[in-house]
């Protein structure tokens, strides 16, 4: 099981930097478009793709390096347990919010 971790950590930090480099040069370019362009671009298919996709990843790649810390530095495995379950919970919570958010402003936007 420690392999997998491993390597879903490893292949999850390499997936995010084309992520985190388009992420950047999309911040960048915003600054000529108007609010409603912006949204427009959220709300496409390919945008809500892309966030959806990002967000995956991103709250994955988390959760397994807080997962990792917790087990580093939590010496009472009851804690340990009940802190990387603890985690778990809140990365799915925001991955959960995130793709509701989507949701909404999707439905808003039609």
């Amino acid at each position: 099981m420690a392999i997998f971790h491993w390597k879903l950590q490893r292949i999850s930090a390499i997936l995010l930097v084309p992520i985190i480099i388009y992420l950047a040069v999309y911040l960048l370019n915003l600054e000529n478009s108007s609010y409603l362009e912006v949204r427009e671009d959220i709300s496409s298919f390919w945008g809500i793709i892309i966030i959806s996709f990002s967000s995956i990843i991103l709250y994955t790649h988390s959760s397994l390096g807080i997962e990792i810390i917790l087990e580093d530095y939590i010496h009472d495995l009851n804690s340990q347990r009940f802190f990387v379950n603890l985690s778990k919970l809140i990365h799915a919570i925001l991955l959960g919010l995130t793709l509701i958010t989507l949701i909404i402003i999707k439905g808003n936007y039609l």
